[in-house]
């Protein structure tokens, strides 16, 4: 349970770090984006550079690679996401993801839903469609009336782009052994550091002292978050995992950016977030467990 509280403490802290760049206005977000993937990859290197080469195996490499990549596309989706629907929604969003890996996990891995189960991807759904509400909504779509529909795929594309990083983590639990850990966390962020230096080298931008530090503050939220679930895996399984740390980074981003971020959310908002709450804790109820 504690690799699994420290999961949701850093994702949270990775979440709320991007809203903390927005609200400042002082930092590119872009630049601090790239920079967290390179120093993530940076700080993943020493324990991949001493463990043993038979541990670096072709499943850790094509797991981690499918989720680096995920990832790097996603952050691009998460800034749009938060810039218009704020934190605490697109935490619900990305949290929602976790019926990808389910969804996967029946036709991969012989997982057999139960009725609860479905009832819970059906919430899930359903509040997917109320949680994308915001106070500014209608007054961007006033603003824009011409690329209304960016914000609906935007927020589409996010949730399966979520959905992806979860299943490429579902899928490292069950082909790769605790020790291609490293192999795995290495592969993912340098496979997102190589796009970030090529976009960071493209702006031209010069970067600040301030942009660097968020960058390592989140870069080192993001491997942490990822290292800490990664060890829940190897102690309970994903159907536990998931729902859990996906029930507890909501609530956590949602209280702390609701009162020090001054994110207000409608009340169709807080009707979308509590059916997802109850979704998730429905999404646990798989076959074998209990909720």
């Amino acid at each position: 349970m504690v690799f699994l509280f420290l999961h949701i403490i850093f994702g949270s802290a990775f979440m709320l770090s991007i809203k903390w760049v927005h609200v400042r206005g002082k930092e590119d977000v872009i630049t601090v984006g790239c920079l967290n993937y390179i120093l993530a990859a940076a700080l993943s290197t020493p324990e991949f550079w001493q463990m043993s080469a038979e541990h670096v195996t072709p499943a850790a490499m094509a797991t981690g690679g499918a989720m680096g990549l995920a990832y790097f596309i996603c952050f691009f989706f998460v800034i749009y996401a938060i810039k218009w629907i704020g934190a605490s929604s697109t935490t619900v969003i990305a949290v929602l993801a976790i019926i990808v890996p389910i969804s996967f996990g029946v036709f991969i891995w012989g997982e057999d839903p139960n009725p609860v189960q479905i009832v819970g991807i059906v919430l899930a759904l359903l509040s997917l469609s109320l949680i994308g509400a915001h106070e500014d909504h209608d007054l961007v779509l006033e603003r824009d009336k011409q690329t209304w529909w960016l914000m609906p795929v935007a927020l589409v594309t996010l949730f399966i782009l979520c959905g992806i990083s979860r299943l490429a983590q579902e899928a490292y639990k069950h082909l790769c052994a605790a020790e291609e850990r490293p192999a795995y966390l290495f592969t993912a962020f340098a496979i997102a550091a190589l796009p970030s230096i090529v976009v960071l080298i493209a702006r031209r931008r010069r970067i600040k002292s301030s942009e660097i530090m968020f960058g390592l503050l989140m870069g080192g939220s993001n491997i942490l978050q990822t290292h800490f679930l990664l060890r829940a895996l190897d102690y309970m399984d994903g159907f536990i995992v998931f729902p859990a740390a996906s029930a507890g980074g909501m609530i956590f981003t949602v209280l702390v950016a609701t009162r020090y971020f001054g994110e207000r959310l409608t009340r169709q908002t807080w009707i979308g977030i509590s059916i997802a709450a109850i979704a998730l804790v429905m999404l646990n109820w798989l076959p074998g467990g209990s909720p």
